[in-house]
């Protein structure tokens, strides 16, 4: 009883300061300022609910050349981004050479000494007030390692038809991709929006994931963030506008990703808008690669119980 009553205080405590959680917003340059325009609008529109120091982090950003222009195509300079940020209160990181996203984390993770951080990729648009403040709540429950707006249970060994074109490159791969990932399910927190605490993104060296497969090995093979939180028998949970706090096994049943109609995310990025424009046909084959059978199709409909997923999803 006491150390709940003492991580209460601390929560509390916390709360109140911004010195002690950070949004960590990532910029990738070559995007341009569409995203980061996206992405500005929705954080104005949306009030976070919690205090906090939103941190800009600039990733693969050119020389300023004096071509280079705020209104033409190409990548997003560092003077394009001031212009962008005007009016709102910010600390800027830019990392002088191109990293990959969980690597741009690692690093602006050491840089800042928030003790809970959020990150948000290139691609993220807030879609909810308290949205942060949710994160947080969801993040204050005891035995509570990882917070995500979204969640998969999705596995890259798994034979997924698609298109026969496709057919001999999986083939290529699926040897590897099943040594590398854990069957099908294969529970891991999408790693576009998502609130940790720092020491723990830290001790996870983030930063060593410089290339696209050890940055998909950290998002969902067999020593995923995830993973490394369940070892840590902590729990790995999502949530939503409807502030419930989601374990493994109710991923599918949460109405964020690819579930429902996704009524319930709060972060929106890539992946959910294609899932969001895609014709139902689409819709049920992004959603089984997610889920399987037990995702919530429109309307509400269960299409299966979640009874073969224990709780700690392994």
């Amino acid at each position: 009883m006491l150390d709940l009553e003492a991580h209460a205080r601390a929560v509390a405590l916390n709360r109140s300061r911004p010195e002690a959680l950070g949004v960590v917003h990532l910029i990738w340059a070559p995007l341009g300022p569409e995203p980061v325009r996206a992405f500005l609008r929705s954080y104005r529109a949306h009030r976070p609910g919690i205090a906090h120091e939103l941190a800009i982090v600039l990733n693969g950003a050119p020389g300023e050349a004096p071509e280079a222009s705020s209104h033409g195509a190409g990548a997003l300079t560092r003077k394009d981004l001031a212009a962008e940020l005007q009016g709102i209160e910010h600390r800027l990181i830019v990392l002088e050479q191109p990293v990959l996203d969980l690597a741009a984390y690692g690093l602006a993770a050491r840089m800042l000494s928030h003790p809970r951080l959020c990150f948000l990729n290139s691609y993220s648009v807030i879609l909810a007030d308290d949205w942060l403040a949710t994160l947080a709540r969801a993040l204050d429950h005891p035995h509570t390692g990882l917070v995500g707006a979204s969640a998969s249970w999705e596995s890259q060994s798994r034979w997924i038809r698609g298109r026969a074109r496709y057919w001999p490159y999986q083939l290529i791969r699926l040897r590897g991709a099943r040594r590398d990932y854990p069957r099908f399910p294969n529970p891991h927190i999408r790693t576009t929006g998502f609130m940790i605490e720092r020491a723990v993104a830290i001790a996870m060296n983030l930063d060593a994931a410089r290339d696209k497969r050890a940055t998909y090995l950290l998002e969902s093979g067999r020593r995923s963030i995830t993973r490394q939180i369940l070892e840590r028998d902590l729990r790995a949970v999502v949530t939503g506008r409807d502030g419930r706090v989601y374990g493994v096994k109710d991923w599918a049943a949460s109405r964020t990703y690819r579930s429902g109609e996704q009524e319930n995310l709060l972060v929106a990025d890539r992946r959910t808008e294609d899932w969001a424009n895609a014709s139902p046909r689409l819709r049920r084959r992004l959603s089984r690669d997610a889920w399987g059978e037990h995702y919530v199709g429109a309307g509400g409909v269960e299409l299966a119980d979640a009874g073969g997923i224990d709780a700690e999803g392994v």
